[in-house]
């Protein structure tokens, strides 16, 4: 009998532990992540635009050449 209390007592704590109601929720994520969000991705829009134009560059370049 004590050994089964035991083992209850267990689970209910490492279910207790394991509880995602605590965890925020992924589906809406809070206010200040937006920030930071932005802080990253503006970067890296600004430079996959940079070498967007670094590759239209070369293609110009490289029809001028073949033109001549």
């Amino acid at each position: 009998m004590m050994k089964n209390s035991l083992l209850f007592l267990l689970m209910t704590c490492g279910l207790l532990a394991c509880d995602s109601s605590s965890a925020p929720d992924k589906a809406n994520p809070p206010a200040v992540e937006q920030p930071l969000t932005n802080a990253i991705k503006q970067p890296m829009d600004k430079a996959r635009d940079a070498e967007k134009q670094i590759f239209e560059s070369a293609d110009r370049q490289k029809q001028q050449a073949d033109e001549m």
